[in-house]
């Protein structure tokens, strides 16, 4: 399934519980796609590292540098149109709307026209053919690329988790949907990859971050015992990140989803992190099961929060914030 259709799906994800967490009317606007989610130049470098990385097939190496902006748009779905058959024509003021140009900024002859006679354009559009419909890669993007995939390679255990071979027993899906239920909810994930040991009943969770900041890090139990993991446990570089972006929460999801679609199998789950700043470090990690337990508890949380908002129909307020907040 393509990503836009899995994210168009009504079901409950790991993500959709941050914006509830946020804002329940955030979460509805993203849901209705009222939300802005375009992604940074970082998440997508990422996309494109964890993309290449289990699905290198979908995409290729470009030696140019491809087009951005409105104009990349317009040859893109001009190219996408005249593959499909799309009249002559029509290509050319089908493309415009697609790309969002606005006549109030450029007329369609006046894009066309730029389009027809620049030579990066024409470049660009060439090599779209050529490459099939396949992703891309900017030249720009290549070492980094294929920096953090010889790294992931070199690393015994990410090499073993992201690239590993399988046998008769073994199964390894990537980008793995699940729709599964809990506490009463339709849910969905998208695994980046699990491996599934038939013979020996395990199914392990492989999920790839990218960061510019440190790869290695370290967490203890400092011994109080308030509730609150950023108080209870002292973190450095990745972990601290672990659990500032909730990456606890998410593979405490990815458990349950596999627990749901597996349910005889024990499950484990590991988070492999490679730099993406020139050094291309990686580490794997396997999170305390105390995170995992609080992951738990902020889903039961979240989605029973969900609930109330769903059975109320009022999106608008945060539950706990109707009245004056007096701390």
């Amino acid at each position: 399934m393509s990503e836009e259709n899995y994210y168009a799906k009504e079901q409950v994800s790991n993500s959709d519980l941050g914006e509830l967490k946020m804002s329940p009317r955030r979460f509805m606007m993203r849901k209705q796609h009222e939300i802005n989610t375009q992604k940074s130049a970082a998440m997508e470098l990422g996309s494109l590292i964890h993309g290449f990385a289990l699905e290198p097939e979908k995409y290729v190496m470009a030696d140019i540098a491809p087009v951005g902006g409105k104009m990349g748009e317009y040859i893109k779905a001009y190219f996408e149109l005249e593959k499909v058959g799309t009249p002559e024509d029509k290509i050319a003021d089908m493309a415009y709307q697609m790309s969002g140009y606005k006549p109030s900024h450029s007329k369609p002859e006046t894009v066309l026209k730029s389009f027809k006679n620049k030579e990066e354009n024409v470049t660009f559009y060439n090599f779209l053919k050529e490459a099939d419909g396949k992703i891309p890669l900017a030249a720009k993007d290549r070492q980094i690329i294929e920096g953090c995939l010889t790294s992931l390679r070199a690393h015994v255990v990410s090499n073993k988790l992201m690239f590993g071979e399988t046998d008769e027993n073994t199964e390894a899906f990537n980008e793995k949907e699940i729709y599964f239920t809990q506490h009463g909810t339709d849910c969905k994930s998208k695994l980046d990859r699990i491996i599934v040991d038939k013979d020996k009943k395990t199914v392990t969770i492989a999920d790839l971050k990218t960061t510019s900041g440190l790869v290695y890090g370290e967490c203890k139990n400092i011994g109080s015992k308030t509730g609150l993991l950023f108080r209870d446990w002292h973190t450095t570089g990745f972990l601290f990140n672990c659990l500032q972006y909730a990456y606890y929460r998410q593979l405490a999801f990815y458990i349950n989803a596999a627990k749901a679609e597996y349910p005889d199998y024990d499950v484990q789950a590991f988070i492999i992190a490679v730099d993406t700043k020139g050094s291309y470090d990686v580490a794997v990690y396997q999170l305390p099961k105390e995170w995992i337990k609080e992951g738990n508890k902020e889903i039961k949380s979240l989605l029973t929060e969900y609930k109330h908002y769903k059975e109320t129909n009022n999106w608008n307020i945060k539950k706990g914030y109707e009245e004056v907040v007096t701390y």
